[in-house]
């Protein structure tokens, strides 16, 4: 059996140095694939999602130490 989509977003929201102020960081991953494979992959796939949102955080930090508010 075939899932049309699985879409996983995933966000976090943490405060900076500076008072009042915070970074967010926003990922989403669609992917197309049958119940086992889904079953058994699930895992990388969480883990997968869980670095790209840190990498997509320190990015974002980055554009904040830097003055950058579009990150």
């Amino acid at each position: 059996m075939k899932l049309e989509k699985i879409k996983v977003k995933v966000g976090a929201t943490r405060p900076t140095a500076r008072q009042y102020e915070s970074v967010r960081a926003d990922i989403e991953l669609e992917l197309t694939m049958d119940e086992e494979t889904f079953a058994k992959d699930w895992k990388r796939i969480r883990n997968k999602a869980k670095i790209m949102l840190l990498e997509a955080m320190a990015d974002a930090e980055k554009g904040v130490q830097h003055g950058n508010k579009n990150g």
